[in-house]
């Protein structure tokens, strides 16, 4: 192209020598160089607008084929950081998920009545799957695969994203109750199982067919929804009742064989105003399913609340929770039926690794404290008496998302359902989690 504007140059320059007829030509030829040289530069355009496009596209495959690393700083309201991926990622297709594997052994020395002298459970693997229809529309999914065996789906939801005060959220979805519940993946909890009291008394993980709200402001967060409630005629079918699962057993969730009779409604709200401290209320109230006794016709409400705190400053960790529940009318579904249970924990832990060494890795010692009774009050006018667990710890953290486990758990547990007298446990137990 440069060679042609020379020659245009000069040509201009000696068209002062020539005669007519030469003139005429070289205006031709001139003409001719100029329609050459806007074709090549209409090329360059298209040349230079085609590799844009192949840029754009190839930057686009890239994204579209990537995964999006976890960000703990991103994580959500009611998430954890694994389940929140699909949130914050440019790849409309989201995967994530968690994994945990445990073995525990029982010291002979301790404990009666022990009947297993030691177990191991691949415990859970959980795929999250999401995928962003847009910015304001997310589909989010946790799949459980469970003893390495068991498959269920956790959540199944679509966040419609209406403000940051207000998403709406349809399907399948946590129930807003107590820490673990929602934040259960297992770098986000330091013992190898879950607390009992999350267990058994806020039956995590408790999921269920639902429709909710939630939003959040610079101090504030709040979630208020309807979900499937509890039934207790699938609980008032475990025998024996002493069973300690009684509230977990009326759990909904995804089975449908269960029937889906009643709604509960749900409300939970946080405290965040002050810097690495976190305090909040959740509570529930719902039908808890038509009377099964003979002469019995009033249906019982299940009503239930948590209060729970969790603080940080830099290496040390603490977390508390207490709960209660009242079933009324418990004799409308036989005769030993539970109607009230409470309980609560205090979790401490501090990382030491930094006496030690300067290293992102984390060893966290710590310490939890239960207290719970599972059935503070009975249709017929017992108890099945207070338990109290102490657990001592440490985790490995060779990577922010890993985490290794070992504890010592000492139970007493006393059962005046049966006994007058503490049945003691201690159990050792070995733990691997990891989020991904």
């Amino acid at each position: 192209m440069k060679n042609l504007l020379l020659s245009a140059v000069t040509a201009m320059a000696i068209t002062t020598t020539l005669g007519a007829d030469e003139l005429s030509d070289l205006k031709m030829q001139l003409k001719i160089l100029s329609e050459r040289l806007s074709s090549l530069e209409a090329n360059d355009k298209k040349q230079a607008e085609q590799t844009n496009t192949l840029t754009s596209e190839l930057i686009n495959v890239q994204n579209q084929t990537s995964f999006t690393a976890i960000d703990p700083e991103k994580a959500i309201q009611g998430m954890s950081p694994a389940a929140s991926k699909v949130y914050y990622s440019k790849n409309p297709l989201s995967i994530g998920g968690y994994g945990e594997v445990y073995y525990s052994q029982y010291n002979d020395s301790v404990g009666v009545g022990n009947t297993k002298d030691a177990y191991g459970d691949t415990y859970r693997f959980i795929p999250y799957i999401g995928y962003k229809f847009s910015d304001d529309i997310i589909l989010n999914s946790e799949l459980e695969f469970e003893h390495g065996n068991e498959v269920a789906i956790e959540q199944l939801y679509v966040d419609f994203i209406l403000d940051p005060l207000a998403t709406v959220r349809v399907g399948h979805q946590l129930v807003p109750m107590g820490y673990v519940n929602l934040y259960h993946e297992p770098t986000l909890f330091n013992t190898v199982i879950r607390p009992d009291v999350e267990r058994q008394l806020i039956p995590s993980t408790w999921h269920e067919l639902g429709l909710s709200l939630y939003g959040r402001t610079d101090t504030f967060e709040y979630q208020v929804g309807a979900f499937t409630a509890l039934d207790m005629n699938n609980a008032a079918l475990t025998t024996p009742l002493s069973d300690k699962d009684w509230i977990r057993k009326a759990r909904v969730g995804n089975e449908s064989d269960k029937g889906m009779d009643n709604m509960a409604v749900v409300a939970r709200l946080d405290y965040n105003g002050i810097n690495g401290l976190q305090v909040g209320v959740s509570g529930y109230t719902g039908k808890a399913g038509n009377a099964k006794v003979a002469g019995k016709s009033q249906e019982g409400q299940m009503t239930m609340f948590d209060l729970h705190a969790a603080f940080q400053y830099e290496g040390f960790k603490a977390r508390a929770l207490y709960t209660q529940s009242h079933l009324s009318h418990a004799d409308s579904y036989r005769t030993d039926m539970p109607e009230s249970a409470r309980g609560g924990y205090l979790n401490l832990e501090y990382n030491i690794l930094p006496f030690f060494a300067s290293s992102s890795q984390r060893i966290p010692l710590f310490f939890q404290y239960e207290n719970y009774n599972l059935a503070a009050a009975m249709a017929d006018g017992k108890s099945f008496g207070n338990t109290e667990s102490y657990t001592y710890g440490l985790n490995y953290f060779p990577h922010d998302q890993v985490v290794l486990k070992a504890e010592y758990m000492l139970r007493h547990n006393e059962n005046s359902v049966d006994t007058t007298k503490y049945a003691n446990e201690g159990i050792y137990s070995l733990g691997l989690g990891f989020i991904f």
